[in-house]
């Protein structure tokens, strides 16, 4: 396994270092106080937003893909929540990214 970064707080144990990994078969975050893990996206490049799930509190990331537009994800892909369409986190960063028009939008 290879710590690739730490991507914010683990929203069970609130211990700070909550990072991401790779194994040859997939990516996933672990907490390295409590051990909670989440699957990650296999493919794209992932991003630290710096911002927290609102809902579940996970920290957001970017997947950042070679076509189209990037998407969002904590520990799941964000586009499947139901309150996706009003989530602040999320409407900030797509409103950033039109303004600086990266990420495909």
């Amino acid at each position: 396994m290879k710590k690739l970064e730490e991507i914010g707080t683990c929203p069970k144990c609130d211990f700070s270092i909550f990072s991401y990994k790779t194994t040859q078969y997939k990516r996933f975050a672990k907490c390295s106080n409590c051990g909670t893990s989440y699957s990650l996206p296999k493919r794209g490049k992932l991003l630290n937003s710096a911002l927290t799930c609102p809902i579940r509190n996970f920290p957001i990331l970017i997947v950042d893909r070679n076509e189209g537009r990037a998407f969002f994800w904590a520990d799941q892909p964000c586009f499947n929540c139901v309150h996706y369409d009003k989530c602040e986190p999320i409407s900030e960063l797509v409103s950033e990214f039109k303004e600086l028009e990266v990420y495909g939008y």
